[in-house]
């Protein structure tokens, strides 16, 4: 009987001691680590799993899966980029940076630019029905041929701005802005047909 006892001792030592360098018994020895471990490090390895799994997920996310919406952020990043006939519509551009950003034939329609810096962006040929450009910063930027019709325009800055061929048809604006924009307004829209002069009832 005692023999038979020590020798089911050794078994176990030997067992327990077994490196885990030996494939087959590597997943049973890690295993076998893991369930020896004290509670504070098995806690740590399944926050640091999370953790990873965090990372992982924000590193393969979408950039369209997030809004670029304004104060920084993923809006900066569109400063400059070609974004010509996109569909935007489901993005949310309030006072992003679209400096020097093409949007030529982009749809915009509905698209809120609130307060967005766009000097120098082109928007020539974009839809812009119903967007709300108020407070943005537009100066030298393009509107040559884009659609404007009902676009929400107060407080929006244009100055040297290219609006050839645009249509403006239900446009609020102030007299002044209405005065400035008419010394310039030329052509006729190529989508809806309407003379620039006229979508801004000019005299």
């Amino acid at each position: 009987m005692a023999l038979t006892m020590r020798s089911s001792q050794v078994v176990s030592r030997t067992s327990s001691s077994t490196k885990c360098g030996r494939s087959r018994l590597m997943v049973a020895c890690q295993a076998y680590k893991e369930s020896r471990a004290p509670l504070p490090q098995q806690l740590a390895a399944g926050l640091m799993a999370v953790t990873s799994a965090a990372a992982l997920a924000l590193t393969v996310a979408p950039l369209d899966a997030a809004a670029v919406s304004g104060g920084g952020g993923l809006s900066e990043g569109l400063a400059g980029k070609d974004l010509s006939g996109k569909d935007m519509r489901k993005f949310k551009l309030t006072k992003a940076n679209l400096r020097q950003t093409n949007l030529s034939g982009a749809n915009l329609e509905g698209v809120s630019l609130f307060g967005s810096l766009s000097e120098g962006a082109s928007f020539k040929g974009a839809n812009l029905r119903n967007a709300d450009l108020e407070s943005g910063n537009y100066e030298d930027a393009d509107f040559s041929d884009a659609v404007l019709e009902g676009a929400f325009v107060n407080n929006a800055q244009f100055v040297r701005v290219n609006i050839k061929g645009s249509d403006w048809t239900d446009v609020v604006l102030r007299k002044d802005v209405q005065k400035a924009l008419c010394a310039i307004a030329d052509g006729v829209n190529p989508t809806t047909g309407v003379a620039t002069r006229e979508s801004l009832l000019c005299p």
